[in-house]
């Protein structure tokens, strides 16, 4: 295949992508989440209206356990200025711990707490239900071959990181 066709493919992909996002994460269904959460998980969602700069945070910290508040900024693309809210605001949330590095006392890190790895595991569970609901409407040569497409896209989106 040569580069000539990397417009197409690319143009594919992204119909791809807003196909997923339309049919299997469309917002309707998402906010059918928090109808059937726990008491604690729905207060936290309730408590938190988190903009995106947060979530990826918490999400960044899902990967990492615990970072350097610097090092988190510099991965992420958010200034250093702009962490000192974001990481208080998680505090205030319950989801961050922020303590000193027990190697470097100037080193600041920070780490999700309990509640926020009890939310972010509620939240894919029920993402995870969601999906399966859907899927339940597929055939089972559909599912077979739902199955072998995703391995396969799952090893070749791995090499475009």
């Amino acid at each position: 295949m040569c580069n000539n066709d990397l417009p197409k493919i690319a143009d594919s992909f992204l119909d791809f992508l807003w196909l997923t996002r339309d049919n299997v994460f469309n917002l309707n269904d998402l906010t059918k989440i928090s109808s059937f959460c726990p008491k604690s998980i729905k207060d936290c969602i309730e408590d938190c209206s988190i903009p995106p700069s947060h979530v990826k945070v918490i999400l960044y910290l899902t990967e990492s356990n615990s970072s350097p508040i610097s090092q988190i900024a510099t991965n992420l693309g958010i200034s250093k200025s702009n962490m000192t809210p974001i990481i208080d605001n998680l505090i205030c949330y319950g989801l961050v711990n922020r303590y000193n590095d027990p190697k470097d006392r100037r080193i600041l890190r920070v780490e999700l707490t309990e509640k926020a790895y009890e939310l972010f595991e509620f939240i894919r569970s029920s993402i995870k239900n969601l999906c399966i609901e859907k899927l339940n409407r597929l055939s089972n040569e559909e599912l077979i071959i739902l199955d072998s497409s995703i391995a396969n896209l799952s090893g070749i989106m791995k090499k475009l990181k």
